[in-house]
Order: C-alpha cells, then structure tokens, then sequence
C-alpha cells in the first residue's frame, strides 16, 4: 500500500513548454528558440530523431528593466522549460530539457537538468555525492535511462535509473538527487541487472 501511495506522488515526465516568461521577483527567465521552431513544431519533432538545423536553444535571464542578465547556450535547438520551479532547492531552480534524438541507438534521447539562477546568473546544478565529489545532475530519457521528480516531505527529488554494459553484461545505476539547504546531495546503489525503459519505472525502495 505504501508504494502504491509513493508511485502516486511521481510527477508527469514530460516537460511543458513555456509559453510565457517566468517571473522571479522582477527578473524574468526565458526559453528562446529559433524563429522557425514554434511549441507546435517542437511538440511534433520532439523525440523524433529528426536532425534539426536550426540554431540552438538560449536560456535568457533578464533584469527588472528588461536588461540581459545571463546567458546559457543550449546544446540543441528543441528545447523546453518547465515553469515549476523545484521544491527545495537552495536557489530558485528550474527544469530545462533539451532534445539529443537520434535516429539510432538506445543510449540517446531527450535530457533534462536543473538550472539555478544565483546572484542574477544561471548555474547547471551540480550535486554531492558522499565521496565528496560534485556531479552535475543529468537526467536522460533513452532506451536505458528514465527519471521521475518525486514529492516527499516537502521538497523535490529527482530519481533516474540508466542501465549500461559491463563485461558482457549489464549494470543498472539507482540514482536519487534531493535539495538541501547548503545544496544538492546524490546518492547511488547499482546493480548487475538489465534495465530497460520499455518496462515498469523501478519502485521507489529501489533508490537509496
């Protein structure tokens, strides 16, 4: 019953494409695509794999007078922003996801992370694992990877599961990211198993 109850509180994978600006205090962040690509175009092409010649996406952070804070290039031209910002998160933060398709392949796909703005400046999230290492937070939809962003005592995690081969065979990572006050944190178990995307999302037990 208690899992029944936790894999009801997974958010919806997909990430909305903003249509308006998101307002932080009197700044505004801003998704801007190539003229061609409007959200219709993006919505029909994404995850298609078709190779797009359009320029690459910007993330914009403009001040309260409409000035041009910071910048962020993006690795693709489809591209979308999800105007919640995640719960918990020592900075204002928000999930940005760009589209890496393929025609071919399992082991690509769309790939979200988290961007923060602190001081008027956007940073990509990095998170710290108990090796005292900083990791950014990549969060990959593909053949072997999926991730959920989970409620849970008031705050916003974000669990991936990626399978990857090893001696013949398959290790499958448990990934489980979770806000603080002073940062990100991460925590990860693996497993000698297979994992693929076209089965069931693993059970929240399975994140350490």
């Amino acid at each position: 019953m208690i899992i029944l109850l936790l894999v009801g509180m997974f958010s919806i994978n997909s990430v909305v494409h903003a249509a308006d600006d998101i307002q932080i205090g009197c700044n505004r962040l801003s998704l801007v695509l190539d003229p061609a690509l409007s959200p219709s175009v993006v919505d029909r092409e994404w995850a298609t794999g078709e190779s797009s010649s359009q320029a690459p996406a910007v993330l914009e952070l403009r001040g309260c007078k409409g000035q041009i804070l910071d910048r962020l290039t993006l690795d693709a031209a489809l591209a979308r922003l999800d105007p919640i910002p995640l719960r918990g998160a020592p900075a204002p933060s928000y999930l940005v996801s760009v589209d890496l398709t393929q025609a071919a392949g399992s082991y690509n796909g769309p790939l979200t992370f988290p961007v923060q703005v602190v001081n008027n400046h956007l940073q990509r999230v990095v998170a710290l694992a108990s090796n005292g290492r900083l990791e950014p937070i990549y969060l990959a939809q593909t053949g072997k990877a999926d991730w959920r962003k989970i409620f849970i005592k008031g705050v916003d995690n974000l669990v991936s599961v990626s399978c990857q081969p090893k001696d013949k065979n398959f290790v499958t990572f448990y990934r489980r990211y979770h806000p603080t006050r002073n940062g990100w944190k991460v925590r990860m178990r693996s497993v000698p198993c297979l994992w693929e995307s076209d089965g069931e999302f693993p059970e929240i037990n399975r994140f350490p």
